[in-house]
């Protein structure tokens, strides 16, 4: 018995010494904590996930590398190409930074981990939505100052369709950003809530100096829409007439155009843009829904 107790020992001690040997080799080629900074620092995005990738290979629990890991595969799946790699991308990222925050990432990293840990979860799409409003409200907890948690809060709580929320993230939003697509966004969010005032003005901004073709395009769409609601069915035949114009294809345009004839007893009208709707979208229901009234 003593024996086998000597040989247990002996292969326990030639076992560790094996992977001790093993570790500390590997760990040569591994970039130190202020290399990889340096390396970060520089811009090579891609080499920086190559170098922290190797490093928590040979060193799991260790919470720099796992955030360096984490923050430059979000930034890899911001620049990918297809959606599929960048799925992936945002996934490792969730994971990576999940895991130096179990293992304990230093307080001062903390508020740029949940900071970048929410904009992975924002980027995986609706179905984290609630993950990415608890680490933006985190960051934001931890002192982070980046400008652009309002908006990301602000869209967030858009598409959980708690338009209150959403509104009172926009009016800070919108105090440090003016793009198109977040007072289109804002409009979108002041009508859901009733203030009507407010999405029409930004709307009529859009509609006139938005820089992106289709913004102005919505936003068109969103004011014939608005006017019609409103009752004023001639101002909002000639939106939706302008629209057509610009794309005399465009299915919400043709449907806004049936629902203004019908109001105006213009069945014909009506029926005749209904039907358009149909030829270019055979199986959009409410005009087929209206035709089938008709006959």
């Amino acid at each position: 018995m003593w024996f086998i107790g000597i040989a247990i020992v002996v292969v326990s001690v030639s076992s560790f010494g094996v992977y001790w040997l093993i570790h500390t080799q590997n760990s040569k080629n591994i970039l130190s904590h202020a290399a990889l900074a340096a390396l970060w620092n520089s811009g090579d995005v891609e080499k920086a996930l190559s170098e922290s990738r190797k490093a928590t290979e040979v060193f799991p629990f260790d919470e720099y590398y796992l955030s360096v890991e984490g923050i430059s595969s979000y930034y890899m799946g911001l620049n990918a190409q297809d959606e599929e790699t960048r799925q992936q991308f945002f996934e490792q990222s969730v994971v990576s930074l999940r895991k130096a925050l179990a293992v304990g990432v230093p307080a001062k990293m903390r508020a740029q981990i949940y900071y970048v840990l929410a904009k992975a979860y924002y980027q995986k799409g609706d179905p984290w939505f609630d993950m990415a409003e608890r680490y933006f409200l985190m960051a934001k907890d931890k002192g982070s100052k980046q400008q652009d948690i309002p908006q990301y809060l602000a869209i967030v709580y858009a598409g959980k369709k708690d338009y209150a929320r959403a509104a009172e993230w926009f009016e800070l939003a919108l105090k440090n950003d003016s793009a198109d697509t977040l007072l289109l966004s804002a409009a979108i969010t002041y009508a859901n809530v009733g203030q009507r005032e407010k999405a029409r003005a930004l709307l009529a901004r859009l509609e006139s100096s938005a820089s992106d073709a289709k913004i102005r395009l919505k936003a068109k769409l969103l004011l014939a829409q608005d006017t019609l609601d409103a009752g004023d069915t001639h101002a909002a035949l000639q939106r939706y007439q302008e629209v057509l114009k610009d794309d005399p294809l465009n299915v919400d345009a043709w449907y806004g155009l049936g629902l203004v004839y019908s109001k105006q007893n213009d069945q014909l009208g009506a029926r005749a843009a209904f039907r358009k709707v149909v030829q270019i979208d055979p199986h959009h229901v409410e005009a087929r829904r209206r035709l089938a009234e008709k006959l």
